[in-house]
């Protein structure tokens, strides 16, 4: 199949940026967060905390998508604005790094379709039988890939490791000399204002007489996110056509999301993963526009579509 070309004039509509649209597109996902922690200080009960840290955990898989978009600078037409808000409100608040995520990122469009896409190790083995699925979604809720991610971002900023999302760990090499020098490095990458971000947030809630609601924080960010970040990896790339295709309509997939998909796995339209790889720069709220166009010329493939994200598990195993 060859490339598809879309029409430069409706190229360039899906390219327009919007400072007031991207605005939205955060608000949503700190309104996510602020009612996460409303719902419990209004209403403190176990099944309010376990719906608060389902809240908060939606949140944090957007701002995972805010600092995608931003790495694209496609979340706002000002640059400046694009980075400042990917870094700060989006990046720092879940320990990440939008211009670390951003130099891995644009390694991961430039060699998809390629034995060199370093993201390609995370979906290649699919499909894999329904125990090993399990084993790795029973790691993920038992903590033990959020503590890992606690670990290697905080090595990453302090430039031990390189950054990768992927689990592997390679030294950064030169290291720095020593302590201060790993210090140093800490500040100049912004992970002290990480850690702000997570003392803010006990702050505001000790003032409100509730510090240890920052928990819920926490337990959303070790036990729900890495759920979610597992279930859309394994949706956009694996099983694919042809992982080993450079065209994006063979080695990414597009599905359509349940609204709970939205809030949990894919939120501002990311299930629309193929149309992203095709057009990477367009912004999140024009990628329904796009799929609509591919899907009225049919030219995606069948293998690279799905009716729901968790429906793709089932194609993902044997």
């Amino acid at each position: 199949m060859s490339t598809f070309k879309l029409d430069p004039a409706l190229r360039a509509e899906l390219n327009q940026k919007s400072n007031w649209r991207g605005s939205l597109e955060v608000a949503r996902d700190w309104t996510l967060v602020l009612s996460g922690f409303a719902l419990s200080l209004l209403w403190p009960h176990p099944l309010v905390f376990l719906l608060s840290v389902l809240l908060l955990a939606a949140g944090m898989a957007g701002f995972a998508i805010l600092q995608h978009e931003a790495s694209h600078r496609s979340l706002f037409a000002s640059a400046r604005l694009n980075d400042w808000v990917g870094e700060y409100l989006a990046a720092l608040p879940i320990l990440q790094s939008m211009p670390g995520y951003r130099a891995y990122h644009m390694t991961h469009h430039r060699l998809a379709g390629t034995r060199e896409d370093p993201d390609l190790v995370m979906t290649e083995n699919y499909p894999v039988s329904k125990a090993s699925l399990r084993r790795k979604l029973l790691r993920d809720a038992s903590g033990m890939t959020g503590i890992k991610s606690i670990i290697g971002l905080m090595g990453m900023y302090a430039g031990y490791w390189k950054y990768e999302l992927t689990g592997k760990v390679t030294r950064v090499q030169p290291a720095p000399r020593n302590l201060f020098g790993y210090l140093s490095v800490f500040v100049s990458n912004n992970g002290h204002i990480a850690l702000l971000w997570q003392l803010a947030i006990w702050a505001v809630l000790h003032a409100l007489g509730h510090g240890m609601y920052y928990l819920l924080w926490a337990a959303a960010f070790i036990f729900v996110l890495p759920v979610c970040m597992r279930v859309r990896q394994i949706a956009d790339h694996a099983v694919v056509a042809d992982q080993l295709s450079t065209n994006p309509l063979q080695h990414a997939r597009t599905s359509r999301a349940t609204w709970l998909e939205k809030l949990m796995l894919a939120p501002h339209n990311e299930h629309y993963h193929l149309e992203h790889h095709l057009m990477p720069t367009a912004p999140c709220w024009n990628l329904p526009k796009l799929h609509a166009v591919l899907e009225r010329e049919g030219v995606i493939p069948e293998q690279n579509q799905a009716g729901s994200l968790l429906g793709v598990l089932r194609k993902a195993t044997v």
